[in-house]
């Protein structure tokens, strides 16, 4: 019995080694076929798809040394091809250099990895190293290509890989690859902004957190990344990248609101008070401070919104979000004013001269935000009867130059936005006389 078991484990032992060797080979012969002149390219990518899943050879880094090659190899053919034919489509050559990329950097992975007696041999990490450092700018080249064609997904990929090479340990000291310049932060920027329209929220927030530091155009950044948080509808996780974008954008209203909302949302009152109170008294002519203390106010009370808003107007008055929210709140106003029931003679004067009020706001922003503005401006004109300024606008010769804010103090201290509806009332219908019943009386049946 026990000779049998011997026997038993043994064929399962020789069975195992066999199938190890197989692959080794297998690993072998598609190496040989990556190196020849006319590589059978699919015939490689199926022997080493196998060694890959295999217990005993996917932890070996000639194995991984061999998948890169075989991409690599696929690469460099379609670079050929592309050289003798510049309308050749290039999706499977660049598509080929991005997958060597993670093959390649695996290699180093296991390679650096101390043996049993503490050494660290780098065979074939060697022979890629050199490989790599010729050809990564392409998958930057790769990248452009990608987005250029409207295929964003591998746009995103290729770029990612020029990063992560750039990143790699493998790399740290070759300044030529490691250096964060021009093509490193344009890489960046495009990847995050290519994830976000794809709305692959998760890739976005990944890349961000690796790549986002050097990225160019930082507002952009921030706002791609925060705008993939609130879809995942993680406010918690959009609050650290909101922080940093008040910081980095200081100017930007979109960043502060956002992060007070976040507060508010994540039951922190106290925190997105103190962020506007602490700018503000640092700088009570911060108008981008007012600006959302307005805005955060204007859901709740028209009125105090519009104090805000003028006092961020007149702390900076070529802040073009102060002059716009100004102008449209007090445009929002004296509509507001029409939706009561009885409107007087006096309430009609006060939305008049919110209307008025709102004229040079308008044109002090349609100096820098016509398109935003012109709507707007041209029915205020309208209705004052502007008409000189009205036909100018609407012909695109309207002239600015002169536009200044007035001093609207009392009209917003003594402004009443209460809206009052009163039911019309319906009257009694007139009493109609009594109609007299009648009866009709049902045929008489006709005799036989």
């Amino acid at each position: 019995m026990k000779m049998k078991k011997l026997v038993c484990a043994i064929a399962v032992g020789l069975l195992t080694s066999a199938g190890a060797f197989a692959q080794v080979a297998n690993v072998k012969s598609a190496e040989k076929i990556a190196s020849s002149d006319k590589p059978d390219l699919a015939e490689a990518r199926r022997l080493i798809t196998e060694a890959l899943a295999n217990d005993e050879t996917k932890n070996d880094p000639y194995t991984w040394y061999v998948a890169g090659l075989i991409e690599n190899k696929a690469y460099t053919e379609g670079f050929k091809q592309a050289a003798i034919d510049q309308n050749a489509d290039r999706t499977a050559m660049y598509t080929a250099l991005t997958a060597s990329v993670p093959s390649w950097l695996k290699v180093y992975e296991l390679e650096s990895q101390p043996n049993d007696k503490g050494k660290v041999n780098l065979k074939y990490t060697k022979k890629l190293q050199e490989v790599l450092h010729n050809d990564y700018l392409q998958l930057f080249n790769g990248g452009a290509w990608f987005l250029q064609s409207n295929k964003y997904a591998e746009g995103v990929d290729a770029l990612e890989k020029f990063l992560d090479v750039k990143k790699a340990p493998l790399f740290a000291e070759d300044k030529d690859v490691a250096a964060i310049d021009s093509n490193a932060m344009n890489a960046a920027y495009y990847a995050i902004g290519a994830a976000s329209s794809l709305k692959d929220y998760d890739r976005v927030i990944s890349l961000y957190n690796r790549f986002g530091s050097f990225a160019l155009n930082p507002k952009d950044i921030h706002q791609w990344v925060i705008s993939a948080y609130f879809a995942k509808q993680d406010t918690a996780g959009a609050i650290p990248v909101l922080i940093e974008a008040v910081k980095a954008s200081p100017e930007e209203p979109y960043f502060l609101v956002n992060l007070v909302t976040a507060y508010q949302k994540a039951g922190k009152a106290a925190e997105a008070n103190k962020v506007l109170d602490d700018r503000i008294a640092a700088n009570p002519n911060d108008a981008t401070a007012l600006l959302v203390k307005g805005s955060l106010a204007e859901e709740k009370d028209l009125k105090e919104a519009l104090q805000w808003y003028y006092k961020a107007a007149k702390a900076d008055a070529n802040n073009a979000n102060a002059v716009v929210y100004l102008g449209a709140g007090l445009y929002t106003a004296a509509a507001k004013i029409y939706e009561n029931t009885n409107v007087t003679a006096a309430m009609a004067k006060t939305a008049d001269d919110l209307l008025r009020a709102a004229v040079p706001a308008l044109e002090i922003a349609y100096k820098t935000r016509p398109d935003n503005i012109k709507a707007m401006l041209s029915s205020i004109y309208y209705q004052l009867k502007m008409n000189d300024k009205h036909d100018a606008i609407e012909a695109g010769t309207l002239n600015v130059d002169g536009a200044t804010l007035p001093d609207l103090t009392e009209l917003l201290q003594g402004l009443d936005l209460t809206v009052n509806k009163t039911a019309p009332v319906v009257e009694e219908p007139a009493a109609q006389p009594a109609q007299k019943t009648t009866t009709k009386k049902a045929p008489a049946k006709r005799r036989k």
